[in-house]
């Protein structure tokens, strides 16, 4: 394998990979609307990590947005605009998730936050390289 094959695997490995863990993320938001919106029970996640709440409606409306937004970033579409918009919405998770990245191991404390440094840095190395991605791309 040469060097521009093996990067080029590489590139769309990150593509596909990113792509797999944040649509998770991205359904949840059609799927389960209240645990973003939250209820009156409880805040939601957008209240809890980002300080605003929002309805359901808006929960749904921005779900379907970052899908679309998704699709085109595996697809390998507008590159710069989508392999910056991950790179952001990772950048944004992981600021709103420094205290419990700063202490995992503390009373309520959760050791998964600790898994957005290296998916902000694969974020960042895909960036880096989108012009290289081209590894079935439809962008250029």
């Amino acid at each position: 394998m040469t060097q521009t094959t093996s990067t080029g695997l590489a590139l769309f490995s990150l593509r596909v990979s990113i792509f797999l863990l944040m649509i998770v993320w991205a359904v949840l938001k059609i799927m389960a609307p209240v645990s973003y919106a939250g209820s009156t029970e409880a805040p939601g996640i957008f209240e809890r990590f980002y300080g605003f709440s929002v309805d359901a409606n808006t929960v749904y409306i921005v779900g379907a947005i970052q899908i679309a937004f998704l699709i085109a970033y595996l697809l390998g579409v507008f590159k710069t605009v989508t392999t910056g918009g991950v790179l952001l919405m990772n950048l944004s998770s992981l600021i709103v998730s420094y205290e419990k990245i700063l202490a995992p191991m503390a009373e309520r404390g959760n050791i998964l936050f600790v898994a957005a440094i290296p998916v902000f840095g694969a974020s960042l190395a895909h960036f880096l390289m989108r012009r290289e991605d081209r590894f079935l791309s439809l962008g250029k």
